[in-house]
């Protein structure tokens, strides 16, 4: 028999997921609950032969509202297997609002204790909690710790494999007689005298305040049929008229007769430079300035800081390409191991230092508590495209990836917004363009810095960002003044504290997308590397004992780029960028490797990297190819046009259609295209070929 998982639940930014990083270490894996997209972490806690597996559960204020993680973490909870037990964390600097959702957690019956986090925070602010007062009020064991420091962690392990530290806690506070009466006979009737019964009740109480924005979440499909029928009789013949919102009322009345106990609080001015920084970064005008010099910053440090570890990893791949062609002989063997899988993998490994600065970057910004000052900070601008703040988030976190940022929509309430944002969100710049962008720039801006200072490179790619993103709003404008016709939604939410970033988090996050962008691209690209290797390498053979292979324009995928040259000449591509364009529909970075493979069958006395051969390439009237004019255009069709299988697929699950990954791949293709020709023809019209 399996161990059961101890559940780790609590509010959004309560350090939940700092708290479980600290408790497991590196010793954790991500995957999907069943049946929803949503991505979970688990880990295993080892104290000598004993081992726990903690599972951190999607944060969450209530099972209310219309998106679909508000009912998660409550569904997961309620068809857990009898046995199971959770931890609750709770943030100390909001303990109102966690506490809320903590009686709701307790109404359900399951063995738990509460963590608290923010210690350090709480001493900072000269905040004073009697916490065996708080234990005795609430009757759970308490347990304070300082999740970044690492401070009270020792004791916490100690209680999670100490059976008596989980606890079954009943209600708290009680209704009138009248109504006591009602719930004991309800009970009775619904057959749900066990722990779980309270929380049943209360969304019963949801039923029977005619609300329709509760209705829908009421979890009434645990009932019997007859539930909502019995209900109603017998309210109407006892004349009840209490109310899910006199329930919240009452539970609000009591928690804060609780904190009003236990929390004294002397307020310091030194914590007023909150207030001052959020004068700054939330101003109309001062608070974009600083979000787009921050950005700006991103890109440039992704070529002055990634500079040395890409050429250390550079002349490491070299070394090794070198090696192998001294140990085996001549033949088709060393083709393949040198220029197929180490020219083509090593091609798209070298731009891993600058995926991890992206990651860092993001990573700094959220955890900082800046993130939610910018989606805050866009709501107004973003609500002139059809969309509110809320959208903004999953939009930024394309710059990392465009797949968990769609399925990050789930928190968006509103079906047209949550829609729209999805089909746009591919549009942004996401860490798959990366390699296929800086080998473009790279090789086409290849100019000295401006001013001594400013990177070139760095501002054609901060250019490409914000191409990416006024597109992806452009288009959402037009879906909503077409497709999408309903108003958009409100925005509310709650700013965090600024916080010191945790570094070990960060490494941590950091470490586990480069390993999953490794994993997931690496195999793509090493299997399209070696067929790119076999159709551009034969037909060949052996001549005089000599392994000798075709000219490139004469081998199979040589053939095939010839015959679809003509399409792509009206956006000043040749044969091999089509391959390569072909290629990168299965994963973007792919057209790196397809050049690098391409480019290494060639011939040459001398070697001096994939940009130098690049810039030699030459059309048939003896012009240059790549010129900034090429590259302008190549780099707008990677901008616009789909070609990412996953991110299709994800789309596909999330708006359970395959209409929208269709309308999806047919527009971002069609205005790739589109796109890149008019920007070639109009530039050589002009003449700047």
């Amino acid at each position: 028999m399996s161990q059961l998982p101890i559940y780790l639940v609590g509010n959004p930014n309560c350090g939940k997921t700092t708290l479980f990083n600290q408790l497991t270490g590196l010793r954790q894996k991500t995957g999907n609950f069943n049946g929803v997209t949503v991505e979970r972490k688990s880990g295993k806690i080892f104290r000598g032969d004993s081992v726990k597996e903690i599972v951190d559960l999607p944060g969450t204020f209530g099972p209310g509202g219309g998106s679909k993680d508000k009912r998660i973490t409550y569904d997961i909870l309620l068809e857990r297997e009898e046995g199971t037990r959770a931890i609750y964390v709770l943030d100390a600097l909001h303990l109102e609002r966690g506490l809320q959702f903590l009686l709701q957690v307790m109404d359900m019956g399951i063995p738990i204790f509460i963590v608290l986090t923010m210690k350090d925070v709480l001493e900072k602010k000269n905040i004073k909690l009697d916490i065996t007062l708080l234990e005795k009020s609430l009757g759970l064991k308490i347990f304070l710790v300082n999740a970044k420091s690492g401070d009270g962690i020792g004791e916490l392990k100690e209680a999670i494999f100490a059976s008596d530290s989980f606890r079954i806690q009943k209600r708290l506070w009680t209704w009138g007689n009248k109504e006591e009466s009602f719930f004991q006979k309800a009970k009775t009737h619904l057959g749900i005298e066990n722990n779980a019964g309270e929380f049943f009740l209360s969304q019963a109480l949801k039923f029977l305040s005619k609300d329709p924005s509760l209705k829908e979440q009421t979890y009434l499909d645990f009932f019997p049929s007859e539930t909502k029928v019995w209900l109603e009789n017998e309210t109407k013949k006892g004349g009840y008229s209490f109310t899910y919102q006199e329930e919240i009322i009452q539970k609000s009345f009591y928690i804060k007769s609780v904190i009003t106990k236990v929390m004294a609080f002397t307020y310091k001015e030194d914590f007023l430079w909150e207030k001052k920084a959020d004068s700054v970064l939330l101003h109309p005008f001062f608070g974009f300035v600083f979000f787009f010099a921050i950005m700006g910053l991103l890109f440039q440090t992704l070529f002055s800081w990634a500079e040395y570890p890409m050429d250390l990893i550079e002349s490491g791949i070299q070394f090794i390409q070198e090696n192998v062609s001294l140990i085996l002989p001549d033949g088709p063997l060393k083709s393949l191991f040198v220029d197929g899988i180490l020219g083509g993998v090593g091609s798209v490994v070298v731009f891993v230092p600058q995926i991890a600065l992206l990651f860092a970057f993001l990573g700094l910004l959220e955890e900082s508590g800046y993130l939610a000052r910018a989606s805050f900070l866009m709501d107004k601008l973003m609500g002139r495209f059809g969309l509110s703040g809320r959208s903004f988030i999953p939009l930024l976190s394309s710059a990392a990836c465009a797949v968990p940022a769609i399925m990050g929509t789930r928190t968006i309430e509103n079906k047209s917004d949550r829609f729209t944002t999805i089909l746009v969100s591919p549009l942004v710049m996401c860490s798959a363009r990366y390699p296929v962008y800086i080998l473009i720039v790279g090789t086409i801006f290849a100019f000295p810095p401006l001013l001594g200072l400013i990177n070139i490179q760095g501002l054609v790619l901060f250019g490409m960002f914000l191409v990416g993103l006024i597109t992806s709003l452009v288009v959402a404008l037009i879906f909503r003044k077409t497709v999408f016709k309903e108003d958009s939604s409100y925005f509310i939410m709650e700013l965090p504290h600024y916080m010191w970033p945790s570094y070990k988090s960060i490494a941590n996050s950091v470490y586990q997308k480069v390993k999953a962008f490794l994993q997931s691209a690496g195999q793509v690209i090493l299997y399209i590397s070696i067929v790119l290797w076999f159709l551009s390498t034969f037909p060949a053979g052996y001549e005089k004992e000599e392994w000798k292979t075709s000219p490139i324009e004469d081998s199979y995928i040589g053939r095939l780029g010839k015959t679809i040259e003509p399409a792509l000449i009206p956006m000043g591509f040749d044969w091999k960028i089509g391959i390569s364009i072909l290629t990168s529909f299965a994963a973007r970075e792919v057209m790196v490797s397809t050049l690098a493979v391409l480019y290494g069958t060639e011939d040459s006395e001398e070697s001096e990297g994939l940009k130098e051969s690049l810039r030699k390439e030459t059309r048939k009237d003896g012009s240059k190819l790549w010129t900034p004019l090429t590259g302008i255009s190549l780099l707008l069709f990677f901008a616009f046009a789909s070609q990412c299988m996953s991110t299709l697929a994800v789309v596909r699950k999330e708006t359970d259609s395959l209409i929208w990954p269709t309308v999806q791949f047919l527009y971002m293709t069609g205005l790739a295209v589109l796109s890149s020709t008019l920007v070639y023809q109009l530039g050589k019209a002009l003449g700047f070929v």
